[in-house]
């Protein structure tokens, strides 16, 4: 079992908008509404493929109730907190022109410290009482914890001896940074200000991952660019990964289900290097429909038969 947690997650709202534009009017063609959120991703990627996920997260209000509605009705076993406010929306637009999607972010509402806590309690005790092999942190935290809240945490987690994974940015990515013992999994945006300067090609990231991890303790590093590739610094070696080409509709959640396929062949027993590149043919599936984790499994063999693995440095 994977505990793939979401401390902000959103109620996604896809809208297929052909021909898009600003100021003017526009007519949706297709609306999707799903339990959102970069974790509920993940586990839709390991559910995809055949493993089993449980997902936490912070719910609040009539939003929160049709959430959890959804989730429960997709088969997406939550294990929730519950606190007063609201819990936020998110906006997708897919225009079909070739572009990738654009999403409007809400903000997340602001909780509190016993909230924090009590959530905190959750994820430890859900951990523990289903013996997860690993837990993944998605995303970014609500405004009110601090990021050494969020840092004890990940160290609490490490303690009941799962493999954790953090992907995440700004200062919750550098709150992570000196857990040692993490799995970290960011993308070139990401990654770009722990790096100090823009990473553009795999063989930089291959650099800057090994750098990282040697740096900070890591366990695993894993840097994310798209169609450009990905690139992996793990416990037994370090490899590029190159999926093929492919009709890009949205890759919004392609890195989300990268993660949840990683960690679903790690779990099963898969090398590194072959969890590296079922994940990347994963990530490039997703990428090919709309809706993150709807991937059809004959696109991910397709790209899973054309991505090319290369031995690191």
């Amino acid at each position: 079992m994977i505990l793939c947690v979401t401390p902000n997650p959103a109620l996604d709202r896809t809208l297929v908008v052909p021909d898009f534009r600003l100021h003017g009017v526009s007519r949706a063609t297709q609306v999707l509404t799903v339990a959102g959120g970069k974790g509920l991703n993940v586990a839709r990627g390991v559910i995809r493929l055949g493993g089993r996920a449980l997902c936490a997260g912070l719910l609040g209000g009539h939003t929160g109730r049709h959430f959890a509605q959804l989730a429960e009705a997709e088969g997406l076993l939550g294990e929730w907190t519950w606190h007063a406010a609201e819990t936020r929306c998110a906006t997708i637009i897919v225009d079909g022109s070739g572009r990738d999607a654009s999403l409007i972010n809400e903000p997340g509402p602001p909780i509190s410290d016993e909230t924090w806590q009590q959530f905190a309690q959750s994820v430890l005790a859900c951990a523990a009482a289903h013996r997860v092999s690993a837990v993944t942190f998605s995303g970014s935290v609500p405004a009110g914890p601090t990021p050494a809240m969020f840092a004890a945490l990940l160290e609490a987690c490490r303690t009941l001896d799962p493999e954790v994974w953090v992907d995440s940015s700004g200062e919750w990515l550098r709150a992570a940074v000196n857990v040692p013992g993490v799995n970290v999994k960011v993308n070139g945006d990401e990654i770009a200000a722990l790096a100090g300067h823009v990473v553009e090609s795999p063989a930089d990231a291959l650099v800057v991952a090994h750098r990282l991890r040697t740096r900070h303790g890591w366990r695993r590093c894993i840097i994310t660019l798209g169609g450009r590739g990905v690139a992996m610094v793990g416990v037994s070696g370090s490899w590029i990964a190159q999926p093929p080409a492919v009709p890009s509709v949205s890759s919004i959640g392609s890195g989300d289900v990268f993660l949840g396929a990683l960690v679903h062949g790690l779990d099963e027993g898969a090398t590194e290097a072959d969890a590296l590149r079922s994940a990347a043919a994963a990530g490039a599936a997703n990428a090919m429909s709309v809706g993150g984790g709807r991937f059809a499994l004959e696109d991910y063999r397709a790209a899973l038969a054309g991505t090319r693995l290369t031995l690191g440095a």
